[in-house]
């Protein structure tokens, strides 16, 4: 079962080392970030962020890229992953009733402003193009496609970015130990 995050424009350092901590504790195989203070304060070298902020060795563990952009980020998606928004959006199912797929990419906003809505368009207009030449057959609930999902925490305010990936992350530990909670 493969578990990716994606963290598409973080705001801070210390945000991406708390994902990064809480990811290697709760099965996370790759981290991936998109823009952000990696872009701003490091001109997208993800190497030095590891020198400065990796302070449990993570990085071995978990492998880290970087993708200047949603759009870059969406043309290197993993093949046969289900990318799962976490947004407070319509379509969005909430996280205790969600059956997590084996093979997830989580993508998560910045902790203030969210994804916008221009970029929940592009994700949804990547999918459409995506699988615009597979046969209806084998869209759905196939294995062998890539899918999009949305999740949301329902809480009364915005979350931290850290928690909410750690509490995304927990949930699928948690119900990955219990059989059949994992799809």
């Amino acid at each position: 079962m493969a578990c990716n995050l994606a963290l598409l424009n973080p705001r801070n350092r210390e945000n991406i080392a708390s994902v990064l901590r809480s990811g290697q504790n709760l099965g996370l195989s790759t981290l991936m970030i998109i823009g952000g203070v990696i872009r701003d304060k490091y001109k997208g070298n993800i190497h030095k962020f590891a020198h400065q902020m990796d302070t449990q060795d993570g990085m071995s563990q978990v492998t880290v890229l970087y993708f200047e952009s949603l759009s870059d980020f969406l043309k290197h998606l993993p093949g046969r992953t289900t990318l799962t928004v976490v947004e407070t959006v319509a379509e969005a199912q909430s996280l205790p009733g969600f059956c997590h797929p084996q093979n997830a990419t989580y993508l998560f906003g910045p902790e203030i402003a969210g994804i916008s809505e221009k970029e929940l368009q592009q994700i949804r207009q990547h999918f459409l193009d995506l699988n615009q030449a597979i046969p209806e057959a084998y869209q759905g609930s196939k294995c062998k496609t890539a899918h999009l999902k949305y999740i949301q925490i329902q809480t009364p305010a915005s979350l931290n970015l850290g928690v909410c990936a750690a509490i995304v992350l927990y949930d699928r530990q948690a119900k990955k130990e219990t059989p059949g909670a994992v799809s």
